[in-house]
């Protein structure tokens, strides 16, 4: 079996561990007995298929995967259940934290230390670097400063009787520049006007029926975040071919 097998084995599991939580989770009402047992459930297996799949580096090894994956996932489990359920927390405790563990047991398990070194190495590069800086920028800073060019008109009362889904459009702003970031920095303009058509089809309705001040309003945003994504994308791809 090669080192890359080996990692793919390990992510592996550690979907299908993670598929099993998702189908069963943990009711809201459970105790702590019950608490107890499904952290075990979570928890044991993986460490047991860890250690089994270990085997073929040495027993000392196994030995050591099942004992590090089963107290981080009982702690990890515990820490995600006990903390108020954001996107962070789930994103940082059940997936985040363990893989990087495992990526971790993997590397001292396969001496594969410089092949990591040397991926941390490429992703501190000033190509990606660039690209992280301007996703970033879109993510909070394009956000902040598009709610402050709006703020005029978010007062109008038309707005306020708009019903809209908890934190929905702050998600479908991030995700609408990030698309037309990547996009111009691919040079796909073609996908842009797919995306912005896509967005006029799905908005048709909305705007169809709703007064001129919350159409002008949404036209507005929506202008606002296509200009600072393409403006970003521009610049990215000046200073990636620089």
């Amino acid at each position: 079996m090669t080192d890359t097998v080996l990692l793919l084995l390990m992510l592996l599991l550690h979907m299908l561990s993670s598929l099993w939580a998702s189908a069963r989770p943990l009711p809201a009402e459970a105790n702590r007995m019950q608490q107890r047992a499904w952290l075990i459930l979570k928890a044991l297996p993986l460490a047991v298929a860890m250690g089994a799949l270990l085997l073929s580096q040495s027993l000392t090894t196994a030995l050591l995967a099942f004992i590090l994956v089963l107290y981080s996932q009982l702690l990890l489990e515990h820490q995600r259940l006990t903390r108020p359920q954001t996107f962070v927390t789930t994103a940082l405790l059940s997936q985040l934290l363990p893989v990087l563990i495992l990526v971790g047991l993997w590397c001292a398990a396969t001496s594969n230390w410089p092949q990591l070194a040397a991926v941390f190495a490429r992703l501190l590069q000033q190509d990606t670097l660039i690209l992280a800086l301007a996703a970033l920028f879109l993510l909070h800073p394009a956000s902040t400063l598009i709610a402050q060019i709006l703020t005029p008109w978010l007062n109008h009362r038309d707005l306020q009787d708009e019903q809209s889904l908890k934190q929905a459009g702050r998600l479908i702003g991030f995700l609408e520049r990030l698309l037309i970031f990547a996009f111009v920095v691919m040079g796909q303009w073609s996908a842009i006007g797919f995306l912005l058509a896509a967005k006029s089809i799905m908005r048709f309705n909305d705007t169809r029926t709703a007064k001129r001040p919350v159409s002008e309003y949404v036209l507005l945003g929506t202008l606002l975040s296509f200009g600072f994504s393409i403006a970003t994308g521009l610049v990215a791809r000046a200073l990636l071919g620089a």
